[in-house]
Protein backbone atom coordinates (compact mmCIF):
# COMPACT_ATOMS: atom_id res chain seq x y z
CA UNK A 1 0.00 0.00 0.00
CA UNK A 2 1.88 3.21 -0.88
CA UNK A 3 2.01 6.34 1.29
CA UNK A 4 0.16 9.18 0.44
CA UNK A 5 2.73 11.98 -0.38
CA UNK A 6 2.59 14.85 1.93
CA UNK A 7 2.34 18.46 0.71
CA UNK A 8 5.50 20.65 -0.02
CA UNK A 9 5.99 23.02 2.82
CA UNK A 10 6.45 26.71 2.86
CA UNK A 11 10.09 27.27 0.48
CA UNK A 12 10.98 29.05 3.62
CA UNK A 13 9.01 29.05 5.95
CA UNK A 14 11.16 31.28 8.45
CA UNK A 15 11.37 34.37 5.98
CA UNK A 16 7.58 34.87 6.04
CA UNK A 17 5.40 37.61 7.77
CA UNK A 18 5.58 37.46 11.17
CA UNK A 19 8.39 35.24 12.04
CA UNK A 20 10.56 34.66 14.27
CA UNK A 21 13.66 36.07 11.71
CA UNK A 22 11.61 38.64 11.04
CA UNK A 23 11.53 40.17 14.22
CA UNK A 24 14.22 39.45 15.09
CA UNK A 25 15.62 41.74 12.25
CA UNK A 26 13.50 43.92 13.09
CA UNK A 27 14.57 44.53 17.27
CA UNK A 28 18.11 44.85 15.88
CA UNK A 29 17.10 47.54 13.26
CA UNK A 30 15.10 49.18 16.33
CA UNK A 31 18.05 48.72 19.00
CA UNK A 32 20.11 50.78 16.05
CA UNK A 33 18.04 53.32 15.82
CA UNK A 34 17.85 54.13 19.72
CA UNK A 35 21.51 53.66 19.80
CA UNK A 36 22.45 56.04 16.77
CA UNK A 37 19.46 58.32 18.75
CA UNK A 38 20.96 58.30 21.70
CA UNK A 39 24.35 58.97 20.67
CA UNK A 40 23.47 62.54 18.88
CA UNK A 41 21.19 63.65 21.71
CA UNK A 42 23.48 62.53 24.53
CA UNK A 43 26.31 64.76 22.37
CA UNK A 44 23.97 67.71 21.24
CA UNK A 45 21.64 68.26 24.67
CA UNK A 46 23.42 66.18 26.89
CA UNK A 47 22.80 63.58 29.74
CA UNK A 48 19.25 64.64 30.83
CA UNK A 49 17.53 63.57 27.62
CA UNK A 50 14.95 60.83 29.13
CA UNK A 51 14.59 57.35 27.21
CA UNK A 52 10.91 58.60 26.61
CA UNK A 53 12.27 61.45 24.79
CA UNK A 54 15.22 59.19 22.72
CA UNK A 55 11.94 57.04 22.00
CA UNK A 56 9.75 59.45 20.27
CA UNK A 57 12.50 61.21 18.61
CA UNK A 58 13.94 57.44 17.09
CA UNK A 59 10.19 56.99 16.45
CA UNK A 60 10.08 53.97 18.36
CA UNK A 61 7.74 53.19 21.21
CA UNK A 62 8.63 53.82 24.98
CA UNK A 63 8.44 50.21 25.59
CA UNK A 64 11.37 49.13 22.96
CA UNK A 65 13.46 51.31 24.43
CA UNK A 66 13.04 50.09 28.44
CA UNK A 67 13.30 46.81 27.04
CA UNK A 68 16.70 47.00 25.13
CA UNK A 69 18.17 49.22 27.91
CA UNK A 70 16.04 49.23 31.22
CA UNK A 71 18.37 51.74 32.45
CA UNK A 72 19.71 55.33 31.78
CA UNK A 73 23.39 53.48 32.62
CA UNK A 74 23.13 50.42 30.65
CA UNK A 75 22.12 53.17 27.17
CA UNK A 76 25.35 54.80 28.22
CA UNK A 77 26.89 51.51 28.24
CA UNK A 78 25.83 50.34 24.74
CA UNK A 79 26.59 53.57 23.48
CA UNK A 80 30.40 53.50 24.37
CA UNK A 81 30.61 49.94 23.20
CA UNK A 82 28.57 50.61 20.08
CA UNK A 83 31.51 53.26 19.07
CA UNK A 84 34.24 51.12 20.21
CA UNK A 85 32.95 48.43 17.47
CA UNK A 86 32.92 51.26 14.71
CA UNK A 87 36.31 52.08 15.90
CA UNK A 88 37.78 48.36 15.47
CA UNK A 89 35.59 48.48 11.91
CA UNK A 90 37.61 51.21 11.00
CA UNK A 91 41.14 49.83 12.42
CA UNK A 92 40.43 46.62 10.50
CA UNK A 93 40.07 48.88 6.90
CA UNK A 94 42.80 50.57 7.18
CA UNK A 95 44.86 47.57 8.26
CA UNK A 96 43.99 46.82 4.54
CA UNK A 97 45.12 49.63 2.84
CA UNK A 98 49.04 49.56 3.62
CA UNK A 99 49.26 53.02 4.63
CA UNK A 100 52.23 53.59 7.27
CA UNK A 101 50.32 56.64 8.23
CA UNK A 102 46.98 54.56 8.97
CA UNK A 103 48.08 54.85 12.68
CA UNK A 104 47.12 59.07 12.79
CA UNK A 105 43.77 58.48 10.95
CA UNK A 106 42.71 55.69 13.56
CA UNK A 107 43.41 57.59 16.49
CA UNK A 108 42.36 60.73 15.05
CA UNK A 109 39.00 58.76 14.91
CA UNK A 110 39.65 57.44 18.60
CA UNK A 111 40.10 60.95 19.63
CA UNK A 112 36.76 62.52 17.86
CA UNK A 113 34.70 59.76 18.74
CA UNK A 114 35.88 60.52 22.48
CA UNK A 115 35.03 64.05 22.37
CA UNK A 116 31.63 63.48 20.30
CA UNK A 117 31.17 61.17 23.45
CA UNK A 118 32.84 62.46 26.33
CA UNK A 119 29.82 62.85 28.54
CA UNK A 120 28.45 59.58 28.28
CA UNK A 121 32.35 58.11 29.16
CA UNK A 122 31.83 60.71 32.25
CA UNK A 123 28.69 59.35 33.43
CA UNK A 124 30.27 55.32 33.08
CA UNK A 125 33.14 56.75 35.15
CA UNK A 126 31.12 58.19 38.02
CA UNK A 127 28.69 54.89 37.63
CA UNK A 128 31.75 52.58 38.49
CA UNK A 129 31.70 51.25 34.94
CA UNK A 130 35.15 49.95 33.15
CA UNK A 131 34.39 49.76 29.37
CA UNK A 132 37.83 46.95 29.64
CA UNK A 133 35.73 44.91 32.33
CA UNK A 134 32.21 45.37 30.56
CA UNK A 135 33.36 45.21 27.16
CA UNK A 136 37.03 42.78 27.65
CA UNK A 137 36.94 41.39 24.08
CA UNK A 138 35.72 44.69 22.19
CA UNK A 139 38.63 46.74 24.05
CA UNK A 140 41.06 44.28 23.16
CA UNK A 141 40.45 43.95 19.94
CA UNK A 142 40.72 48.07 19.71
CA UNK A 143 44.12 47.75 21.12
CA UNK A 144 45.19 44.97 19.08
CA UNK A 145 44.27 47.28 16.05
CA UNK A 146 46.07 50.17 17.21
CA UNK A 147 49.27 47.66 17.76
CA UNK A 148 49.06 46.67 14.45
CA UNK A 149 49.42 49.48 12.98
CA UNK A 150 51.49 51.43 15.07
CA UNK A 151 54.06 48.07 14.26
CA UNK A 152 53.58 48.98 10.79
CA UNK A 153 53.94 52.72 11.75
CA UNK A 154 57.31 52.39 13.23
CA UNK A 155 58.39 49.85 10.65
CA UNK A 156 57.91 52.30 8.18
CA UNK A 157 59.93 54.99 10.15
CA UNK A 158 56.78 57.26 10.70
CA UNK A 159 56.00 56.82 14.21
CA UNK A 160 59.31 57.24 16.94
CA UNK A 161 60.65 53.59 17.96
CA UNK A 162 60.35 54.25 21.45
CA UNK A 163 56.39 54.30 21.49
CA UNK A 164 54.47 51.71 22.95
CA UNK A 165 50.81 50.63 22.47
CA UNK A 166 49.69 50.95 26.04
CA UNK A 167 51.41 54.37 25.54
CA UNK A 168 49.07 55.60 22.59
CA UNK A 169 46.42 54.04 24.51
CA UNK A 170 47.04 56.55 27.67
CA UNK A 171 47.67 59.44 25.32
CA UNK A 172 44.27 58.80 23.70
CA UNK A 173 42.72 58.64 27.12
CA UNK A 174 44.69 62.14 27.92
CA UNK A 175 43.52 63.99 24.71
CA UNK A 176 39.78 62.99 25.92
CA UNK A 177 40.81 64.57 29.34
CA UNK A 178 42.02 67.78 27.54
CA UNK A 179 39.35 67.98 25.08
CA UNK A 180 36.61 68.06 28.14
CA UNK A 181 39.34 70.49 30.25
CA UNK A 182 39.33 72.77 27.07
CA UNK A 183 35.96 73.05 26.96
CA UNK A 184 35.62 71.65 23.55
CA UNK A 185 33.79 68.64 23.80
CA UNK A 186 31.13 70.44 21.28
CA UNK A 187 33.46 72.15 19.04
CA UNK A 188 34.83 69.75 16.38
CA UNK A 189 37.16 72.19 15.42
CA UNK A 190 38.62 73.04 18.71
CA UNK A 191 38.62 68.91 19.51
CA UNK A 192 40.63 68.20 16.37
CA UNK A 193 43.06 70.79 16.93
CA UNK A 194 43.82 68.90 20.38
CA UNK A 195 44.42 65.88 18.91
CA UNK A 196 46.68 66.98 16.36
CA UNK A 197 49.12 68.83 18.73
CA UNK A 198 49.21 65.52 20.81
CA UNK A 199 49.61 63.24 17.86
CA UNK A 200 52.24 65.29 16.31
CA UNK A 201 54.25 64.13 19.48
CA UNK A 202 53.77 60.41 18.28
CA UNK A 203 56.20 61.57 14.93
CA UNK A 204 59.69 61.06 15.13
CA UNK A 205 62.22 63.48 16.31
Amino acid sequence: MSSQPSRPGPANPAAGPGSDRELRADARRNRERVLRTAQRLFATEGLGVSLDEIARRAGVGPGTVHRHFPTKEALYLAVAIDQIRKLVAEGEALATTGDPTALFTLLSAMMASGAENVAVKSALVAAEFDLRTAAPDVAADLTRRVADLLDRAQAAGAVRPDLTVGEVMALVAGAFAAIRHAGAETSRERSAHIARLILDGLRPR
